[in-house]
């Protein structure tokens, strides 16, 4: 007997990036911004730090390019997998804004940012990208 479990989602959290050392968070509502990640379960927590994983690799693959990082947002939505062991089946990224004012240069930062995350190289979960204009 398989046993199945309802879907569930988790988020959105939101990371920020206004382009210094100190990232930004919120849950659910972006109007609600701490200095600290999502404490409300664990996976919450977890997304949150796959959102300033993908952050903080994109600052060093726009270095390694001598780009120069606009301000954006990170939005994370955890999915979780309808079958046992209780995970996370997919993770959906948005980045919010023009993280360069390169269209084709943001798209390789990204690319190799996604490959460098220690976080999202981490998890057994299909991890996915996706750019939103702000």
């Amino acid at each position: 007997m398989v046993l199945k479990v309802r879907p569930k989602s988790f988020g959105p959290v939101f990371v920020f990036f206004n382009g210094g050392a100190q990232l930004s968070y919120a849950y659910g509502d972006t109007d609600d911004i701490t200095p600290h990640p999502p404490h409300e379960t664990p996976v919450d927590t977890m997304i949150a730090s796959l959102g300033s994983c993908i952050i903080r690799s994109v600052e060093w693959a726009a270095a390694q390019r001598k780009s120069q990082l606009n301000p954006f947002t990170v939005k994370i939505v955890g999915t979780k997998s309808p079958e046992l062991p209780g995970r996370l089946e997919k993770a959906e990224i948005t980045i919010i804004g023009d993280v360069v004012d390169d269209e084709v240069m943001a798209t390789r930062i990204l690319k190799q940012a996604k490959a460098i995350c220690t976080v999202s190289n981490s998890l057994n979960t299909e991890v996915e990208i996706n750019i939103q204009a702000a």
